[in-house]
């Protein structure tokens, strides 16, 4: 054969005919060529011209292959080889192979597997798809593929297949393409045969008639479920009477969650089961979610998602409001049952969407600005919520987990001078300040005025912060509310909200042992006292306390509250007659006077350690029990 070029095989005949080679053949304009393509995939689509055009390629590809087997070549690979020659001499591409492996299936068999790869460069398909249509995202050589495919298949006795991997089209220098015969691709090759097989466009349709039956079927009942569900929201009813008539319609169990996937309701699934499956789910997601927030709890699931798991699958949707995930809804499939995913996922995202307008409902009405969560937190303290989950289930509204150990802190503030005309001012801009605080520092509170102070409920895994139990919140409001001093007592610790009006007491009695030299109290540093009084000897442990100040407590007035005052300063700071001569604004001859006025009195020597710890535990019983102010304002 003559070299392979088109000058020494062009014939063009008196008749009007070309031929290159034997085959008659036209010349026509790539320009031509795109604008039929671009036609095509506007009226037909690109999965459909993607098809055609492979199927032409094909056919051009097995036509010149067997020209190629008809010829004195000695090997496979000459074979394979003479396709890019073709190619080029046709004016496709210019066409480079990087890599070829190519051998026989068996000793006997006449078919060959092979792998291949390779480069085209100047693709007549991409200048015209890019002059078309510009760049874009997914490779276009279709008829390309298609030739190298149908090419390969016919010299190697068995089908292989073109993928592209990089094309011009997608901004790229050059088009790169693999080949592989069957046995050596895998799964992923799976969807490109699809285009090869031939399907009337008659058949399509009905196809397609069929699709939209089904799709209209599926969007009938996704609207009824829908209108059901909002006649729902509408008559005021809870997420479970969601849960109850999703399953009713469709027959697939489901979970509603909280952000941190508790479950808020449920239907279809045992109970039995119930944790067992959110123990595996909530696995999967401590295994393979690293978008967790701060506290390393709240796994989130941004957008409908399929997830595969040991004893069930779980089609997982987010409840959004606001803009921020709250929970999630979620179909469960025990085993192999098989997911209709289209319909399922249209309806779990139309179940989310309403669940989202109950929550937001709720919220509305539950209250989203910070008096309502005052009003919240007040109804707490005062005992008005019966069922522990409904407190849980209202807290996870305004994004508080009050499952979580929580403490409680009473603030009181004192005024170093009266101004009652600016005082009601005043309470609201520490709680709105204190707020700010909190929210600066991302730590969810509930907070609520009490009489010259505020209660604030605060997470245990920030209480202990550094930032907040020591000096820090407190020098915050000193530096922003110079008239007055601030003080603060913390409870111990709880993981039962049900038991919150213990742990308020115990913020109260904590407070009430603060001074101007120790502003911060918590429950346990008050040893043995606080325990002892909150049980049921009150009146014996109050006439131990009187029996030990004795003449201090007879007739009281005004100077023997002054008295009082100095002994428990003085106790307080361990004896140091500079701090308490500081603390109490006496001079340290004017503060001798007093103590030795008050030894008279008692008839005792306050350099006793034994005495002077007798004293102060009877001071602080008397604080305690009778509610006597000892505190002194700088």
């Amino acid at each position: 054969m003559n070299k392979l070029t088109l000058t020494n095989n062009l014939q063009v005949k008196e008749n009007g005919s070309i031929f290159i080679q034997e085959d008659r053949s036209l010349i026509i304009s790539i320009a031509a060529f795109g604008t039929l393509r671009k036609e095509l995939i506007e009226n037909i689509g690109n999965d459909r011209v993607k098809g055609f055009l492979l199927r032409y390629g094909w056919k051009l590809g097995e036509k010149d292959a067997e020209k190629v087997l008809k010829m004195n070549l000695n090997t496979i690979e000459e074979r394979v080889l003479y396709g890019p020659k073709f190619h080029k001499m046709q004016g496709n591409a210019r066409v480079e192979a990087t890599k070829l492996e190519v051998n026989r299936v068996c000793e006997k068999s006449a078919q060959y597997s092979i792998s291949m790869e390779g480069i085209w460069r100047n693709s007549y398909e991409a200048v015209e798809h890019i002059a078309q249509f510009g760049i874009v995202k997914d490779q276009n050589c279709y008829t390309l593929t298609g030739y190298g495919s149908g090419f390969l298949s016919k010299i190697c006795n068995q089908t292989v297949i073109f993928k592209e991997l990089t094309c011009e089209v997608q901004g790229h220098s050059e088009c790169r393409w693999i080949a592989k015969s069957l046995d050596r691709w895998g799964e992923e090759i799976k969807s490109e045969l699809d285009f090869y097989k031939y399907t009337p466009i008659v058949q399509e349709l009905e196809k397609t008639y069929e699709q939209l039956v089904e799709e209209r079927e599926n969007l009938n009942t996704s609207i009824l479920i829908h209108e059901k569900l909002t006649q729902e929201i509408l008559l005021g009813n809870n997420l479970e009477s969601i849960a109850n008539i999703v399953h009713e319609e469709t027959g697939i169990p489901g979970i509603i969650t909280d952000k941190r996937h508790q479950v808020l309701a449920y239907k279809g699934i045992p109970e039995a089961d119930l944790d067992e499956l959110n123990r595996d789910f909530k696995n999967y997601l401590m295994n393979t979610r690293t978008d967790f927030a701060i506290d390393k709890k709240e796994r989130l699931i941004q957008n409908t998602e399929l997830v595969k798991l040991n004893q069930h699958s779980r089609l997982v949707t987010p409840i959004i409001l606001q803009n921020r995930v709250i929970g999630y809804c979620s179909f469960v499939y025990p085993g192999n049952k098989k997911i209709e995913l289209k319909i399922h996922k249209m309806l779990l995202e139309r179940v989310a969407s309403i669940s989202s307008l109950f929550l937001l409902n709720e919220k509305t009405k539950f209250g989203a600005d910070q008096r309502l969560r005052e009003h919240f937190f007040e109804d707490i303290l005062r005992g008005e919520y019966l069922d522990e989950k409904e407190i849980l289930r209202k807290g996870n509204l305004i994004h508080l987990d009050l499952s979580e150990p929580f403490r409680i802190i009473a603030v009181q503030y004192q005024f170093k001078e009266k101004d009652l005309k600016n005082e009601l001012a005043f309470h609201g801009n520490v709680l709105e300040l204190t707020y700010k605080y909190f929210t600066e520092k991302n730590i969810g509170i509930l907070i609520t005025h009490k009489a010259n102070g505020v209660v604030l409920l605060i997470p245990e895994k920030n209480i202990m912060d550094k930032r907040v139990c020591r000096e820090d919140f407190l020098r915050f409001l000193s530096e922003n509310f110079t008239v007055a001093r601030f003080f603060a007592g913390i409870s111990k610790s709880s993981s039962h909200i049900g038991k919150i009006k213990d742990r308020y007491r115990e913020a109260l009695t904590a407070l009430r042992m603060t001074t101007s030299s120790n502003q911060i109290v918590t429950f346990e540093s008050l040893g043995i006292i606080g325990p002892l009084i909150n049980q049921n000897n009150e009146k014996e442990v109050k006439q131990i306390a009187e029996h030990a100040l004795g003449p201090l407590l007879k007739d009281l007035d005004e100077k023997k509250i002054d008295l009082l005052k100095t002994l428990y300063t003085f106790l307080s700071n361990g004896g140091n007659l500079e701090q308490t001569a500081l603390n109490i604004g006496l001079s340290l001859s004017g503060l001798r006077y007093r103590i030795s006025k008050i030894e008279e009195m008692l008839d005792k020597d306050l350099r006793n350690p034994i005495y002077m710890h007798q004293l102060l535990l009877a001071l602080q019983i008397i604080i305690l029990i009778d509610g006597i102010d000892l505190q002194v304002v700088g």
